[in-house]
Protein backbone atom coordinates (compact mmCIF):
# COMPACT_ATOMS: atom_id res chain seq x y z
CA UNK A 1 0.00 0.00 0.00
CA UNK A 2 1.78 3.48 -1.27
CA UNK A 3 1.01 5.95 1.54
CA UNK A 4 -0.28 9.22 1.30
CA UNK A 5 2.15 12.31 0.05
CA UNK A 6 2.03 14.01 3.17
CA UNK A 7 2.50 10.97 5.37
CA UNK A 8 5.97 11.60 5.78
CA UNK A 9 7.24 8.29 7.84
CA UNK A 10 5.33 6.28 5.55
CA UNK A 11 6.84 8.13 2.88
CA UNK A 12 10.18 8.06 3.91
CA UNK A 13 10.29 4.31 5.50
CA UNK A 14 8.36 3.43 1.49
CA UNK A 15 11.36 4.72 -0.51
CA UNK A 16 14.07 3.61 1.92
CA UNK A 17 12.18 -0.43 1.58
CA UNK A 18 12.10 -0.11 -1.94
CA UNK A 19 15.88 1.18 -2.63
CA UNK A 20 17.51 -0.73 0.07
CA UNK A 21 15.63 -3.83 0.94
CA UNK A 22 13.04 -5.14 3.03
CA UNK A 23 15.71 -5.84 5.90
CA UNK A 24 18.07 -2.95 5.29
CA UNK A 25 15.43 -0.52 5.00
CA UNK A 26 13.75 -0.36 7.81
CA UNK A 27 16.98 -0.66 9.94
CA UNK A 28 18.64 1.85 8.20
CA UNK A 29 15.54 3.98 9.07
CA UNK A 30 15.33 2.96 12.77
CA UNK A 31 19.26 3.70 13.06
CA UNK A 32 18.47 7.61 11.34
CA UNK A 33 15.66 8.53 13.57
CA UNK A 34 17.51 7.70 16.48
CA UNK A 35 20.41 9.87 15.35
CA UNK A 36 18.07 12.86 15.05
CA UNK A 37 16.18 12.12 18.27
CA UNK A 38 13.04 11.37 16.98
CA UNK A 39 10.52 7.99 17.10
CA UNK A 40 8.70 8.79 13.87
CA UNK A 41 8.06 11.91 11.18
CA UNK A 42 5.50 13.89 11.53
CA UNK A 43 6.62 17.28 9.87
CA UNK A 44 7.73 17.89 6.64
CA UNK A 45 10.35 19.51 8.76
CA UNK A 46 11.23 16.29 10.62
CA UNK A 47 11.90 14.82 6.77
CA UNK A 48 13.98 17.30 5.25
CA UNK A 49 16.16 16.28 8.53
CA UNK A 50 16.03 12.88 7.82
CA UNK A 51 17.12 13.03 4.37
CA UNK A 52 20.13 15.29 4.94
CA UNK A 53 21.44 12.55 7.83
CA UNK A 54 20.58 9.73 4.78
CA UNK A 55 22.35 11.90 2.30
CA UNK A 56 25.56 12.09 4.10
CA UNK A 57 25.96 8.81 4.32
CA UNK A 58 26.60 8.39 0.58
CA UNK A 59 25.62 5.54 -1.62
CA UNK A 60 22.13 4.23 -2.49
CA UNK A 61 21.02 5.65 1.11
CA UNK A 62 22.35 9.62 -0.06
CA UNK A 63 20.03 8.90 -3.20
CA UNK A 64 16.98 8.07 -1.33
CA UNK A 65 17.84 10.97 0.48
CA UNK A 66 17.79 13.52 -2.07
CA UNK A 67 14.53 12.13 -2.97
CA UNK A 68 13.05 12.70 0.39
CA UNK A 69 14.28 16.01 0.49
CA UNK A 70 12.29 16.73 -2.96
CA UNK A 71 9.13 15.40 -1.35
CA UNK A 72 9.29 17.17 1.48
CA UNK A 73 9.40 20.30 -0.37
CA UNK A 74 7.12 19.07 -2.90
CA UNK A 75 4.56 18.49 -0.78
CA UNK A 76 4.66 20.81 2.50
CA UNK A 77 2.60 23.70 0.99
CA UNK A 78 -0.31 21.15 0.34
CA UNK A 79 -0.01 19.75 4.07
CA UNK A 80 -0.19 23.07 5.78
CA UNK A 81 -3.21 24.06 3.31
CA UNK A 82 -4.80 20.61 4.55
CA UNK A 83 -4.36 22.12 8.32
CA UNK A 84 -5.57 25.66 7.81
Amino acid sequence: MKPNATDWHGVALAKLTHVMGERAGPELAVSVLRELGLEKLRSAEDLRRFASMLSSKGGFAAAVGGLLGVHAAMYEASAAAQHD
